[in-house]
């Protein structure tokens, strides 16, 4: 903590961009952390992070992605903030594409995360 100054006041600490105390590393991070635990907000929102649904073997949904990447009859890959999102299986199809959302039938037998960071 700033020692004093003259006059019995705390002395400033270093300054921000906005002349405002500085923040320290992570403040967003925490910031994030706190909107979803205080606010009760969803983690896929705060954080950009794609929200998978998985109906048994046969159909998944990817809300927040970043595009179809790849498209195959046993493999499709869609991007996603955390990296490549792929999906293998036999006879799959591309059903819903709506804006932040796509939808993929057929039999599944594989999903995962390939990489890390954002897609092309």
């Amino acid at each position: 903590m700033p020692q004093p100054a003259q006059g019995g006041r705390p002395a400033a600490g270093p300054a921000g961009p906005d002349g405002g105390p500085a923040a320290s590393p992570g403040v967003g991070a925490r910031l994030r952390r706190a909107l979803t635990d205080g606010l009760d907000l969803p983690g896929d929102i705060v954080f950009d992070l794609p929200r998978v649904t998985l109906l048994g073997h046969l159909q998944l949904t990817v809300e927040n992605h970043r595009g179809l990447l790849e498209f195959l009859p046993e493999r499709v890959a869609i991007g996603t903030r955390s990296g490549r999102l792929v999906v293998v299986g036999r006879e799959l199809m591309v059903g819903v594409v709506r804006d932040g959302e796509i939808t993929v039938t057929g039999m599944l037998t594989e999903v995962r995360f390939e990489g890390r960071g954002s897609a092309p």
